[in-house]
């Protein structure tokens, strides 16, 4: 017997089905990661205009079914339009790379509230962006990973928990433990595991995006290539240790074709 239920959502992917319906994958805020058929979305007068559409934030009523692989979905109207993420190829890129992520590492119908506000809220702020659109990816990922269960630590050594205060003017390298999620003091250095070197200046960025209250103030944090390059590793490298299968982005690299071509 089908339940009719109502929640908010995001969409993550949406393909055509026959010739008049579509399959949308959802994450929603009650129900985690949810697929649904939506018939008639594709005729020319269907009333879910662009509601389907990927990182839109929907309202969406569908009737569940328990064990059930695929709901049907009956309504499905935009919360809040995300213009901008569809006018601006870099604001789109970052969108896109975000809802693969979550699509990526959310589970089946497992309800998970944290993430489905930080996939909001980093969506909602990226569409008001002016700049530095980059940064809010790497925000995204290192919150992820604390939504996820695995939250890093760069103030105390993982090993004897003693206070790692970096001294900003002094140019070294901090051993982050990828396996245990967080920096080693000197006298716990030879710990073995999967260890990565973190700059001071990598250092201060990670404790700043991870402590800070403001997800805009990520867009004021300006950064060189061999800085962004250094993030993006460190960040995946961790993700990927800790998520198991984590495939690597295609809409990064789709993106990147196309800005190399523009």
């Amino acid at each position: 017997m089908s339940t009719i239920v109502k929640t908010e959502a995001v969409v993550l992917k949406a393909m055509k089905y026959r010739e008049t319906s579509k399959i949308a994958t959802f994450y929603t805020r009650q129900f985690g990661k949810v697929a649904g058929i939506i018939k008639g979305a594709r005729r020319a007068k269907s009333m879910f205009g662009s509601s389907l559409e990927p990182m839109s934030y929907v309202s969406v009523v569908f009737y569940k079914k328990e064990g059930r692989e695929i709901q049907t979905v009956s309504h499905c109207d935009l919360m809040k339009p995300f213009h901008y993420l569809y006018q601006d190829l870099d604001k789109m890129a970052i969108g896109m790379a975000l809802i693969e992520l979550v699509n990526n590492v959310a589970h089946e119908q497992e309800q998970n509230i944290p993430m489905f506000k930080l996939l909001v809220n980093s969506l909602n702020v990226l569409n008001s962006a002016t700049k530095n659109y980059q940064n809010l990816l790497y925000y995204f990922e290192l919150h992820l990973a604390k939504v996820l269960g695995f939250e890093p630590s760069f103030n105390r050594c993982v090993s004897c928990k003693k206070m790692i205060i970096s001294d900003t003017a002094e140019d070294r390298k901090y051993r982050f433990h990828i396996d245990k999620g967080g920096l080693l003091c000197d006298r716990c250095k030879i710990l073995p595991g999967n260890l990565n070197m973190i700059q001071t200046d990598v250092l201060k960025i990670l404790r700043q995006m991870f402590e800070s209250n403001s997800m805009e103030s990520v867009f004021e944090k300006e950064m060189n290539i061999k800085t962004k390059s250094t993030l993006e590793n460190f960040l995946w490298t961790y993700l990927q240790y800790h998520v198991t299968g984590l495939r690597s982005l295609k809409s990064q690299k789709v993106f990147s074709k196309i800005m190399d071509i523009a």
